[in-house]
This record gives structure tokens, C-alpha cells and sequence, in this order.
């Protein structure tokens, strides 16, 4: 959430660095959307770092996470455009107050809701 916001009103986005069943970090890359304010994009080079740093670890990069700075936590048709299966996509929505944190992998072209448990 901290990064969702003192990025508004440009979308944030991060890498998610675990195995298949938990996060365990974080890794924050520059949006570099040609609109940032509508959409996000990683730099491939900040994405191949997360690889190398996750596997040094014995983990992987298992997703991403995104913000909609104007907007709820549900995928936009660009993020459905974009996403692919097998990959967690987080998405902090910042128009609630508090923001929503919400995770969606897409499973047959549609997106599906996954939990989202706090464990530390």
C-alpha cells in the first residue's frame, strides 16, 4: 500500500518473489508505462534482476503487483489484455479508503479471485 501511494496519481508495480505457497517479498521495479497514470509496465531488465535475485534465494518470481490510483482492486481490461496464466496478479485499489489489496490469477482468459492471508 505504502508504494500505491506515494506513487498516485502514476500506477505502481513490483515484482513478487516466493514459492508456490507463500509471498516473501517484495520487489519494487519503476512503472515504465508510456501512461503511467492508466497502466503499468516492468522494465525487463529490473524483471531478469528479480529472477537472478529470487533464485539465489531458492525461490521465483511468482507474480505481480499493481496499483489502479483512481479505481478498485478488479482487473481492467488492460490488465486481462496483458496478464497470463500461472503468475499471481496483486492489485491495491487506492479509492477505498482504506486501500483494497486483492490477488486474481487468470485461469481459461478470466480472471479468479485468490486469498490473500497475512501471516506476519
Amino acid at each position: 500500500m505504502r508504494h500505491a501511494r506515494q506513487s498516485a496519481p502514476f500506477e505502481c508495480c513490483g515484482l513478487l518473489i516466493g514459492d508456490e505457497s507463500a509471498i516473501v517479498d517484495l520487489y519494487h521495479v519503476q512503472n515504465i508505462a508510456s501512461e503511467p497514470r492508466r497502466m503499468y509496465s516492468v522494465d525487463p531488465d529490473a524483471y531478469f534482476h528479480a529472477i537472478r535475485e529470487a533464485r539465489s534465494r531458492g525461490l521465483q518470481v511468482i507474480g505481480a503487483y499493481h496499483s489502479h490510483p483512481g479505481s478498485l482492486a478488479v482487473p481492467s481490461p488492460t490488465d486481462r489484455e496483458h496478464a497470463f496464466s500461472g503468475f499471481l496478479f496483486v492489485i491495491v485499489g487506492l479509492a477505498d479508503d482504506p486501500p483494497t489489496v486483492l490477488g486474481w490469477e487468470l485461469i481459461a482468459g478470466n480472471f479468479a479471485a485468490v486469498p490473500l492471508v497475512k501471516t506476519a
